[in-house]
């Protein structure tokens, strides 16, 4: 039994607290941290990058100093026809006793591919097959927030069946009492034999273990919803609001066509088969020959002579001067690849992971239908439930009265009045159960359409 403060909770404001704090939420929005992260890094992919290489070493032989340094910048850009830019910068400094040498050579290369690697479509795709990801990354958190809210609703529903239920036995615990009181009153007067006094006794022991059991329903009902919460296990919450349940009438074509508009798995699925799609038009293109245009310049400029490198050592040396100047170079390079047949392989991979994909699409709709069909059927026999289950329980009560007054005109039996009391408890009860089963039908049927976010208002900041 909760210890702590009671605290009234609308059904809105249990909602609102479950998306504030509801650890499943809360994992979810810290993974799209990451995945958020993963889309930028894939749309720089035709940004240009740089990395500086610095170098500087010492050396001493033979009572000898020397020293040198080495700064070489580059940076490289991939534009979406598929061509690479790269430049490169390289400083040399020698110095030692009586000498100071270096270079500056700069390159400037592009390398253009003409088949493989070539066009905007494949040299995107990485992208597109990012932004494909994230989409569904998105539908994953909504996925999970709709699922955790409807578990949210149905918690607090369960908690109001639990109080009511609660109710439902006091009263008719109140009722048993009361029931003895005139008992023991009709015996006083000779109207009863005392024998029959031991019914009402034991049925106000039974309802005495109903209503601990009720309580403890009530007890476990807080405990599932505060957990959802993330709240404080010794809060006394309390369901605030009242059942009310109207007909809502559902239009199933209109459902099923809002359902493959908003449903987090079918639009991931559709995305999945996208994504198969830019797989095999990349694999496709790794088949083709690796036809490119190269060119290059390069400009060396010298300083007190030329620097070359040691191949023993990697060290730089001096030596002669070198002159000067620019140079440049276009070509073109051919890569015929024969035997490799892991190329064709790729492709017939990609190719059979689109069909298959195309097929779980397929499945997919089919299984949305058959499940909003389902979850539609649902709810109108919940609400024929409901509305049998409110006459019989209004007949019970109706009945109950009619054999009080009779018991009191000693016109039927004291049996018979708690064989109406039970009738009555177990009415009242039914008619609780369908009013929440219809709720949560309807709860449901929101699930399945997809909109339950949208139905509460809720924007998620993904």
């Amino acid at each position: 039994m909760a210890t702590g403060p009671s605290l009234s909770l609308s059904l809105a404001d249990a909602v609102m607290i479950g998306l504030r704090d509801n650890r499943t939420i809360r994992s979810a929005y810290l993974s799209r941290v990451a995945e958020a992260y993963d889309l930028y890094v894939a749309k720089r992919r035709f940004a240009p990058t740089a990395l500086i290489d610095a170098r500087a070493e010492t050396t001493r032989q033979d009572g000898a100093r020397g020293s040198s340094s080495q700064l070489t910048p580059s940076a490289a850009w991939l534009v979406p026809t598929g061509a690479q830019f790269q430049f490169v910068w390289s400083r040399i400094d020698l110095r030692g006793l009586g000498y100071r040498q270096g270079t500056d050579t700069a390159l400037l290369s592009v390398r253009q591919p003409l088949l493989r690697g070539a066009g905007l479509a494949v040299n995107r795709a990485p992208i597109t097959q990012a932004v494909l990801q994230d989409r569904i990354d998105r539908l994953a958190l909504k996925s999970t927030a709709s699922n955790t809210v409807s578990s949210i609703i149905m918690a607090y529903r369960g908690l109001m069946q639990a109080q009511e239920q609660l109710i439902i036995a006091r009263q008719s615990l109140e009722r048993s009492k009361v029931q003895l009181e005139t008992n023991q009153a009709l015996i006083d007067a000779g109207r009863m034999a005392a024998a029959e006094l031991v019914q009402t006794q034991a049925d106000i022991a039974n309802q005495q273990v109903s209503l601990l059991a009720a309580e403890q329903q009530r007890n476990s009902a807080q405990l599932n919803l505060l957990r959802l919460l993330a709240m404080d296990l010794h809060t006394d919450v309390v369901a605030g609001d009242t059942l009310a349940p109207g007909h809502v009438q559902v239009d199933l074509e209109t459902a099923i066509d809002t359902a493959l508009d908003n449903r987090p798995d079918y639009l991931a699925q559709k995305s999945s088969v996208e994504q198969a799609r830019q797989a095999l038009l990349v694999a496709r293109n790794d088949r083709l020959w690796d036809l490119s245009v190269d060119a290059s310049v390069q400009r060396l400029d010298t300083r007190g002579g030329a620097v070359v490198i040691d191949p023993a050592t990697g060290a730089p040396l001096p030596a002669a001067n070198l002159p000067g100047g620019t140079s440049g170079v276009v070509g073109m390079q051919l890569r015929i690849p024969l035997g490799d047949y892991s190329l064709r392989q790729r492709e017939v991979h990609a190719s059979t992971a689109l069909r298959i994909q195309e097929t779980q699409l397929d499945d997919q709709r089919q299984r949305v239908e058959a499940e909003v069909r389902d979850a539609a059927q649902g709810v109108e026999l919940a609400w024929r439930r409901l509305e049998a289950a409110r006459q019989a329980r209004d007949l019970a009560a109706r009945s109950l009265e009619v054999a009080t007054a009779k018991l009191q005109a000693g016109r039927t039996s004291n049996f018979e009045v708690l064989t109406f009391d039970n009738a009555l408890r177990t009415a009242q009860s039914q008619a609780l159960g369908a009013e929440i089963a219809y709720l949560d039908a309807m709860t449901l049927f929101d699930l399945q359409l997809g909109t339950t976010l949208d139905t509460w208002r809720i924007d998620l900041a993904s």
